[in-house]
């Protein structure tokens, strides 16, 4: 039987983590072949002792935590979760489930083609109905700037749901260096650099996560963001990705 992995990092989501738990722990009673793990990004917040007190209640072999004091980046903890897996799949997803359980299913049937899926929320006209303005325009910003530096075709990088073949996995985290959130970025250049094959999904934003403030600073994680992928071209030219 197939194994999945699926990665959900989270960083101070105290008030949604208990229902996250929740979640994934009827999600894998019934779809054994998925393990889920928690990487708590050095949460400052009561999220790590949620977690724990929930696994002590609920004890199961398909969820683990792994957690560190200090945040250190989202693609840090995706990388880290990553590490020493043996599943034929991995997958990643946003720690808020952002993206529903109900995605994992045609992930992984497009897997069965494609070396790396990701989720497209332009796939999904829906998405747009409620979205705030402030996420459409971080949302374009960045797509835009990404696919003019990295010269890469995919209209969605930034969706916090995506998976990979085990092969795939092994190289493509090897290689990772970003650990921010634009790491999904660096993550698709090195897989359409090295020819894998890379499909997409249709991603629906759920109405819960519509209505939660935005963490995203126009400005300020827009340089990042220009910088990081700056340093992608820079990792690229010099041949730190060959």
């Amino acid at each position: 039987m197939m194994k999945i992995t699926v990665i959900l990092p989270v960083y101070n989501e105290e008030n949604c983590i208990a229902q996250t738990f929740d979640r994934i722990f009827d999600f894998s009673q019934t779809n054994h072949p998925y393990n889920f793990i928690i990487v708590n990004d050095g949460s400052t917040d009561d999220t790590l002792t949620i977690l724990e007190n929930k696994l002590k209640i609920f004890p199961t072999n398909h969820i683990q935590i792994i957690s560190y004091n200090h945040r250190q980046g989202k693609g840090y903890a995706v990388k880290k979760g990553s590490e020493s897996l043996k599943s034929d799949c991995i997958c990643f997803m946003d720690g808020d489930l952002a993206y529903s359980l109900e995605h994992l299913e045609p992930l992984i049937e497009k897997l069965e083609k494609f070396d790396v899926v990701i989720g497209c929320r332009n796939l999904d006209k829906d998405n747009f109905r409620n979205l705030t303005l402030l996420r459409k325009i971080s949302g374009q910003i960045f797509n835009f700037i990404s696919r003019k530096i990295l010269n890469l075709p995919y209209r969605d990088m930034q969706a916090g749901l995506k998976g990979f073949k085990k092969d795939a996995a092994q190289e493509l985290f090897k290689q990772q260096t970003i650990a921010g959130f634009s790491f999904d970025a660096e993550l698709l250049f090195l897989a359409h650099k090295k020819g894998y094959q890379i499909g997409e999904i249709p991603a629906r934003i759920s109405e819960q996560h519509l209505s939660k403030a935005s963490k995203v600073n126009i400005v300020k994680d827009s340089l990042k963001m220009f910088l990081c992928l700056l340093k992608i071209r820079y990792n690229n030219r010099v041949g730190n990705y060959d």
